[in-house]
């Protein structure tokens, strides 16, 4: 669920020791916490507002952020009320697609990065958040240019930021059998070797509901890779997803299912379910969505018991052995009466009481570059919002959603039940995505359009 991090802190942290050195120092915003400027002349009838939005699921707290910056939005526009409602993982999609169809339902919709962020604008269905907040606000938004911008708009308001995604790693399994957190690929199937003779998971994870499937795609599938435009290259047919680039990270999984790095029934159990496990004390590890894991870490006792880290390279490209960054977004809905309102909430969001409110209530990093980083006080929260500012492009979010769905998540399920081969799984890839150029040419200049 969703490239390069792009935020103005890039340029000022560095890498490195430097990086985390200032991350600890902070940096202040000079917003302040009141400032809302989108709206001018604010409507006098009484107004509804509906949000309907995702994101409770990665970044546990959001609700009770999201409740309360509506109801200090309503106290200083008393005529502005909200509705909201909290989707499901399935049914976020479904739901937008029937509000669209109908052009009827909310004024501001949550989207994944990337391409869930884009296509909806492609189709018409949200209007360029551009038209309504100042281009000096947007150029703090997290991620904006790189995912959000089509043809000198941005679509979308990034909302949070999404490592994508860290392999949380607990030390006191690994210590408890004479092994360390691995650091390269070889080390990692060396530790499921041990592990699994042993009858321990070493990585717990699910692919029932299939998106961990993208999740897999975007953090193996990067390492072999210089640039996301390879990933488009190969969607509007001038490259293929059976080149070595595109399809390495197949056999990569297939050597993971073979030194048995997984649970048995990774099959069978949903994403969330799986992840369980590792707080649980009964797998070494785990992946999780960046905004959760320090929850994560918490859970399982702390930066003394766990650790947050990249999974390790199993190949030699730029992005080996990095995480990626993407940024949940939220968009104004074409059918909107009020989009200059809907615009001026989310600006209201990024003000600086509002973007301490939400570290505070969630942990997770908000995709703002005035956010204080001084606030951040665990080590192991620290090091991985400064994995973040050097990171690798999330794949998933530069393919079309059908060949996620209907290739990416089929073909990892297949790979994991071990009934079909890595040069199966890439070819089936390309014919999925052919298949999509022939059914719809709109894809196909959409991408190549986004890809200047």
């Amino acid at each position: 669920m969703r490239k390069g991090f792009t935020m103005k802190s890039k340029k000022l942290f560095g890498v490195g020791a430097v990086v985390l050195a200032l991350l600890l120092a902070g940096c202040s915003s000079s917003k302040s916490d009141s400032e809302s400027s989108a709206v001018k002349d604010f409507p006098t009838e009484d107004v509804v507002m509906n949000i309907s939005w995702w994101g409770d699921q990665e970044a546990p707290g959001a609700k009770k952020w999201l409740n309360d910056t509506m109801a200090l939005y309503t106290k200083a526009h008393p005529n502005i009320t909200f509705t909201e409602v909290l989707q499901t993982t399935e049914g976020l999609m479904p739901a937008f697609a029937a509000a669209a169809a109908a052009k009827a339902g909310p004024d501001i919709q949550y989207f994944w990065g990337g391409i869930y962020s884009q296509q909806p604008g492609w189709d018409g269905q949200i209007v360029p958040i551009s038209d309504y907040l100042s281009a000096e606000e947007l150029s703090h938004y997290t991620n904006a240019q790189v995912e959000g911008s089509f043809q000198g708009k941005i679509w979308t308001a990034p909302w949070y930021v999404m490592p994508s995604f860290p392999l949380l790693v607990r030390k006191d399994i690994l210590a408890a059998n004479n092994l360390t957190t691995p650091k390269t690929w070889t080390e990692l199937l060396n530790v499921c070797d041990v592990l699994s003779a042993k009858k321990i998971t070493t990585i717990a994870g699910g692919v029932k509901d299939g998106w961990f499937g993208g999740w897999l795609y975007s953090i193996l599938g990067a390492q072999s890779i210089s640039s996301q435009k390879e990933v488009i290259s190969a969607v509007v047919g001038d490259t293929k997803f059976t080149d070595p680039n595109m399809a390495g990270w197949w056999t990569a999984l297939a050597d993971s299912k073979k030194h048995k790095c997984w649970n048995d029934d990774i099959n069978s159990l949903e994403l969330y379910q799986a992840q369980q496990r590792f707080v649980e004390g009964k797998a070494a590890m785990t992946i999780t969505a960046g905004s959760d894991a320090p929850n994560f870490v918490k859970k399982a006792g702390g930066d003394d018991v766990a650790e947050m880290v990249a999974i390790p390279a199993w190949s030699e490209g730029p992005f080996a052995g990095k995480m990626g960054s993407s940024s949940q977004t939220l968009g104004v809905t074409s059918w909107s009466k009020y989009p200059q309102v809907a615009a001026d909430f989310i600006a209201f969001g990024h003000t600086t009481e509002r973007l301490n409110a939400w570290f505070a209530d969630t942990g997770a990093l908000p995709a703002d570059d005035r956010f204080d980083l001084s606030q951040v006080t665990s080590a192991s929260t620290a090091a991985l919002f400064a994995a973040v500012l050097d990171g690798a492009p999330y794949l998933e979010n530069f393919i079309p959603g059908q060949l996620d769905a209907d290739a990416i998540f089929k073909n990892v399920q297949l790979i994991l039940k071990g009934t079909i081969t890595p040069e199966q799984a890439a070819a089936d890839t390309q014919a999925t995505m052919e298949k999509i150029r022939k059914s719809d040419r709109k894809v196909v200049d959409n991408f190549t359009a986004w890809s200047k």
